[in-house]
């Protein structure tokens, strides 16, 4: 299969090593000007990756900004999104605020059949994560209500900007959470999921996907049959306009015993859908690394290891700990 890439003037996708864009005419990165810096992993060339994420050599888009980010809250949270290792570009977003014990967190994932589900998702996380760190009522109805914002701002998208909007909404998943001290309040719309890993035992997760399989399940499904059928992951709610009113489902709980608040994409569950199997992963990471981010950074690196088949994001948050 020929590697695909965006036209940096029209965003259209184009076969690898094309002199000129299919959709608009203009012509792709030459190379020429660039700042020497990287290798470039298309070729192989050292030293020939600009800033611009052009490979001077060869021409291709060797990376963007987005497609590996990190945000480092030391012994409070860490978070990292990758695009993995099947995707072209990152279409997962996420956001981390803290503020002394508050912790905002945010997880996106963009839906890769609408029109620039990358911009959905960022658009997003952003709205939600400014939605929580302004949030003063209860928990889970602040969660919801950053939520609905989000899902406003994202279905705005499909009206703005590039005319193909309108014909292929962009849109997104979501789950969210506020750490007040030890209470957590969170909400999702989507398959993008929130756990809790205590100090041993299994994983819990959080939250219920809204997908095709979760719903049979809940009419009667025998479960694995369910999953492994072809429709297994069809999310049945998202964010964008043609989503509808969104409603945000909710759920809070005090960290009474020590243990890790994760929020991930599916770009790491699908590789860990045991609770036993999640919880054993995340907990060798934090062992076996030196800080959180580290340990977030060794999960990307689990999920890459297992196939990168789908972008990767995780949000480590550390709870009711002496390190805390």
């Amino acid at each position: 299969m020929t590697a695909q890439e965006d036209c940096a003037s029209c965003a259209d996708e184009r076969a690898a090593g094309a002199a000129f864009c299919e959709n608009c005419g203009k012509a792709l990165a030459t190379g020429a000007g660039l700042a020497i810096g990287k290798d470039c992993p298309s070729c192989g060339a050292a030293g020939v990756v600009g800033d611009d994420g052009y490979c001077g050599n060869c021409g291709l888009l060797a990376a963007r900004p987005r497609d590996h980010v990190e945000a480092d809250a030391g012994l409070i949270a860490a978070a990292v999104t990758d695009r993995g290792l099947r995707h072209h570009r990152n279409e997962d977003a996420m956001w981390l605020a803290t503020r002394g014990a508050d912790i905002d967190i945010v997880v996106c994932d963009g839906v890769s059949s609408s029109f620039d589900p990358d911009v959905a998702s960022e658009t997003a996380a952003e709205a939600a994560g400014k939605g929580l760190s302004a949030a003063t009522g209860e928990l889970p109805e602040s969660v919801a209500e950053a939520l609905i914002t989000a899902g406003a701002q994202v279905a705005e998208l499909a009206g703005t900007g590039d005319p193909r909007r309108a014909a292929s909404n962009p849109a997104c998943t979501i789950v969210a959470a506020c750490v007040r001290g030890t209470e957590i309040g969170y909400g999702w719309v989507g398959d993008s999921r929130a756990y809790w890993i205590p100090a041993e035992g299994d994983a819990e997760q959080l939250t219920e996907d809204d997908s095709w399989a979760t719903h049979a399940i809940s009419l009667g499904a025998e479960p694995q049959a369910a999953w492994n059928d072809p429709k297994a992951h069809a999310i049945t709610a998202w964010l964008g306009a043609d989503a509808g009113k969104i409603h945000p489902r909710t759920g809070s709980f005090f960290a009474e015993t020590p243990g890790h608040l994760v929020l991930c994409s599916d770009g790491l569950w699908n590789y860990l859908t045991e609770p036993a199997a999640f919880a054993d992963t995340v907990r060798a990471a934090l062992r076996d690394t030196d800080s959180l981010l580290a340990a977030a950074r060794s999960l990307i690196d689990f999920a890459n290891a297992a196939g990168g088949s789908d972008n990767i994001t995780v949000v480590l948050v550390p709870l009711n700990t002496l390190d805390s």
